[in-house]
């Protein structure tokens, strides 16, 4: 009964190592990142005689990010919001990439410890 359940726990804790490989792999690669969220907005822009007096239609995009303990925005230049919309895409990916490695750790854990107690033989 317990080699089925330990050649299962076998299976399942390899899988697991791929994905760890897999999340290190994107931990470790050479990509740039930019802490911070990225907002888009419609606001106005305060010019006399513009249309955007009555509806804010210009759009903006702000990076947010905390700087000791404090909010920061920062507003995005137009020929660079592509560029920093990727490399804060590439930050989420990282910040995701350690949280799931956090959380395949302790699932880990758990299944070499019950493959420890099935292991275990009693001395009397």
């Amino acid at each position: 009964m317990s080699i089925k359940i330990i050649n299962k726990s076998r299976v399942t804790i390899y899988a697991a190592e791929k994905e760890r490989n897999r999340l290190i792999k994107i931990l470790l690669s050479d990509a740039k990142l930019i802490v911070g969220s990225l907002r888009d907005s419609l606001v106005r822009c305060g010019h006399e005689g513009c249309h955007c007096a009555k509806k804010p239609i210009h759009p903006v995009t702000r990076l947010s990010r905390l700087e000791n303990g404090k909010l920061k925005n920062q507003v995005v230049r137009v020929a660079d919001r592509v560029m920093v919309r990727k490399l804060s895409e590439n930050y989420r990916e990282h910040k995701k990439a350690i949280s799931d490695l956090a959380k395949l750790n302790g699932e880990e854990i758990k299944l070499l410890k019950s493959v420890l107690k099935l292991k275990n033989v009693k001395y009397e």
